[in-house]
């Protein structure tokens, strides 16, 4: 076993898929919130989960121009087809597959996870007919069916990459090395362990079960981790050839997601934001008092009537244009979506030495180059 650079610990190679993901090179495509199986440790959240919706990476949207332009932001090489199950809305995935192969090229890559329950042989060839290049299938721990497994055979018969990836589960040792026996007779590509963590959506759940956080300041579980070096080792002494990733917690934030808001940051940056280290835009904010972002900021702009919004448009503009007008400030840009001006940092901090406004509010803000513009942080002047 050898720990990477990227928190996280593998033996043999990663799998393709993995590879461009410590990269921040591949965008999630969720493609439905339906599934068949009803995981108790399922991450899901309550807008996702049993909902036929689409997500590209934070983005709620199916419209295709759209999800190529995300992906364009973010400087992908790659997708991950996710839910739900994909297979839940077959044709829908196929013909996403073939979309994004022929917009994008051979060479891009995409890889796809699947509970068993609905896998089948004409499943299978359809979607490595589409171009897929890597499944990854995600048998069910805590109600096992070991029929159902033999359906991972199946895909060997297809020159794609097969792999399985499952959390480490306390609790599960031995039902988890059962599986793992087995896939090594079935001669998988890889299989990849995920640390557990709690979300808002199977917090009870696993609290019911027992499972706790391993610190205050962590949602990985206690335990997991323990489990999946147990784990490791026993393939080590049974299957030493076989590709082996434990991705935990760590690596999820601090370098998958992280390169790839950086990666977006760069791309839609102003020349008023700055780039944090952490891929987050720093950037000075005007607000008109009645929108300044206290409670529930995003569901006040939603709920604006058409005519209202535009009325706070137009204040908007008026204030754009005596601010330049009576401190010279040209690079200073109306923000339709929240409903703001944006500007520089030292822009927003000069004009707060200068005067004491009554009619707007002045602030810091970090916020997420992401879809949905997550405020991370504001600070009022």
């Amino acid at each position: 076993m050898q720990k990477t650079k990227y928190y996280s610990y593998k033996l043999n190679s990663l799998a393709k898929g993995c590879q461009l993901c410590i990269q921040g090179r591949k965008s999630v495509f969720f493609i439905t919130g339906i599934c068949p199986e009803k995981c108790f440790y399922c991450p899901i959240s309550d807008q996702k989960k049993n909902k036929d919706v689409v997500y590209i990476n934070e983005w709620p949207t199916g419209d295709w121009k759209n999800i190529k332009k995300e992906i364009r932001l973010c400087k992908s090489k790659g997708v991950g087809i996710t839910g739900g199950d994909p297979l839940a809305r077959l044709q829908r995935t196929l013909n996403s597959i073939k979309k994004l192969k022929k917009e994008f090229g051979r060479n891009f890559h995409i890889h796809l996870y699947t509970p068993l329950t609905l896998v089948d042989q004409s499943r299978l060839k359809k979607l490595y007919d589409s171009g897929l290049d890597e499944i990854r299938f995600h048998p069910n721990l805590e109600n096992p069916n070991k029929e159902t497994w033999k359906k991972i055979t199946l895909a060997k018969k297809f020159p794609w990459k097969t792999g399985i990836e499952i959390p480490a589960i306390p609790k599960k040792e031995k039902i988890t090395k059962q599986l793992i026996d087995f896939l090594i007779k079935a001669k998988v590509d890889f299989l990849n362990l995920n640390e557990l963590e709690y979300s808002d959506t199977n917090a009870d759940k696993l609290a019911e079960k027992g499972f706790k956080t391993k610190d205050a300041r962590s949602y990985a579980i206690k335990g997991s981790q323990d489990l999946a070096f147990k784990l490791i080792k026993y393939i080590e002494k049974k299957a030493p050839n076989l590709n082996i990733h434990y991705c935990t917690a760590t690596l999820k934030d601090k370098v998958q997601m992280r390169k790839r808001i950086k990666l977006r940051a760069n791309s839609i940056k102003k020349s008023y934001d700055s780039v944090s280290e952490d891929g987050t835009l720093i950037r000075g904010i005007i607000y008109l008092n009645e929108l300044a972002p206290l409670g529930n900021y995003k569901k006040k702009i939603n709920s604006l009537k058409p005519e209202k919004k535009q009325k706070l448009l137009v204040k908007l503009r008026e204030l754009k244009s005596i601010l330049k007008k009576e401190f010279n400030i040209e690079n200073i840009e109306t923000d339709r979506k929240k409903l703001r001006l944006l500007a520089s940092v030292k822009t927003v901090k000069n004009l707060a030495k200068k005067i004491t406004p009554k009619l707007f509010k002045l602030a810091i803000v970090e916020e997420y180059p992401t879809y949905d513009e997550f405020e991370v942080e504001i600070i009022f002047l």
